[in-house]
């Protein structure tokens, strides 16, 4: 299986609304440290097909935020020393801006007690082959608060 450089390439894992949300979501909803329960890379053109599920696969995603938007992604592979991402969420209500050092992305956020889902399905591309094209991606996660 080639080794996947999703958060490299795409910069972000984002969530799946798999939670109820308030129509208003603040970084401080965000702030602590959440293990993703669902981890999912999708092409957006073939989902049923191109639909790798990360956790299924041994990954492992940790999600750090201070409350003011700053945040840093860990996504820990079972066959290498994994990755690191960090960068900025902006927030307006549930929409939701994702700047890393190397990309922009948009999507949604949900927060509910200590439950959260981030999908982000604008501005991803993945290469769902291995054979150098990438495609447009959306990631999605669903997120547990392990820590506040």
């Amino acid at each position: 299986m080639k080794k996947l450089s999703l958060v490299v390439t795409i910069g972000i894992l984002g969530l799946a609304a798999a939670c109820q949300s308030a129509t208003e979501v603040q970084p401080a909803d965000l702030e602590g440290t959440w293990i993703a329960s669902e981890a999912r890379i999708v092409d957006i053109e073939l989902p049923k097909e191109s639909n790798f599920d990360l956790i299924e696969l041994g990954y492992t995603a940790f999600f750090d935020s201070d409350g003011t938007g700053a945040f840093e992604l860990r996504l820990i592979s079972p066959e290498d020393e994994g990755q690191l991402v960090t960068g900025t969420l902006a927030i307006d209500g549930t929409d939701v801006v994702v700047t890393t050092d190397s990309t922009t992305s948009a999507g949604e956020v949900f927060v509910e007690d200590d439950q959260a889902a981030l999908s982000i399905t604008a501005g991803l591309t993945f290469d769902f082959k291995g054979d150098g094209t990438e495609k447009p991606a959306k990631l999605l996660l669903v997120m547990d608060r392990v820590r506040p």
